[in-house]
C-alpha cells in the first residue's frame, strides 16, 4: 500500500472490533480511526471522520436498510464499503459492497482485500483528475458563485449539509481550484452562470 488508508470498523461485537483492529494494525499504512457497535453513532460520526474504508457488519443495519447500503452513504462516494460477514448474508446484499471480509479470514486475505480496494481508489483518483463535474456538482458550484452558504445551498437543492460539503470537496478535487472567487471565475468561463447573476 502506498498511502495510509483511514478505516472505520462497525460491528456489534466489541471482541470482533478489537480483534480486527489488532489484525489491521499488523498491515502497514492502515489506520483504524474508530470502532463502534452503535449504528446511530456510526451515522452521526462517519461524515466527520470521512474514512477511506468502512468495514461494517451487515447485521448492524435493519433489514430494510440492508438492500440500500449504497444509498445510505451516497453522499460519501469516495468511501469504499466492506462487508464484515459473521453469519449468513444474502448474496444480493453482498453485491452492494466493494469487498467482503469473512470473520474467519486470515491476515493475508484481509491484506489482499484492502490492497484491491486501494488499487481501485488510486484508479478513481487518476480518473477524477480529468473527470467532468456532475450535474449536482455544477448546481452546487453555481450556488457558491452566487454567494450562498452551505446551509443555504442545502436548503435550495434539498440535500444535507454533509452532501454539500462532499460536493464541494469533489469540485475542488476535480477542478484543482480552492477559492470561491476562483471557482466563480471557473463557473463564468464554463458558462455555468452569467456575470449578472453574481451578487
Amino acid at each position: 500500500m502506498s498511502r495510509n488508508i483511514k478505516i472505520v470498523i462497525a460491528d456489534p461485537s466489541p471482541m470482533v472490533q478489537l480483534g480486527l483492529a489488532s489484525m489491521l494494525h499488523e498491515i502497514p499504512d492502515c489506520d483504524v480511526a474508530w470502532k463502534t457497535g452503535d449504528v446511530q453513532a456510526l451515522f452521526t460520526r462517519l461524515h466527520v471522520l470521512n474514512p477511506d474504508v468502512l468495514i461494517v457488519n451487515p447485521i448492524m443495519l435493519d433489514y430494510s436498510r440492508r438492500m440500500l447500503v449504497r444509498t445510505l452513504f451516497e453522499d460519501m462516494p469516495d468511501m469504499k464499503m466492506v462487508a464484515l460477514v459473521s453469519s449468513f448474508v444474502d448474496a444480493a446484499q453482498l453485491r452492494q459492497y466493494h469487498g467482503v471480509i469473512e470473520i474467519t479470514d486470515e491476515l493475508q486475505r484481509i491484506r489482499n482485500t484492502l490492497n484491491q480496494l486501494q488499487d481501485s481508489m488510486r484508479d478513481a483518483e487518476d480518473d477524477s483528475e480529468s473527470a467532468q463535474l456532475s450535474d449536482r456538482e455544477k448546481d452546487v458550484l453555481v450556488c457558491l458563485a452566487k454567494g450562498l452558504k452551505n446551509s443555504e445551498i442545502a436548503d435550495q437543492l434539498h440535500i444535507s449539509i454533509h452532501t454539500v460539503i462532499t460536493h464541494r470537496k469533489n469540485i475542488v478535487r476535480k477542478t484543482g481550484i480552492k477559492s470561491v472567487s476562483a471557482l466563480t471565475v471557473y463557473a463564468i468561463i464554463n458558462n455555468l452562470i452569467d456575470e449578472k447573476d453574481i451578487i
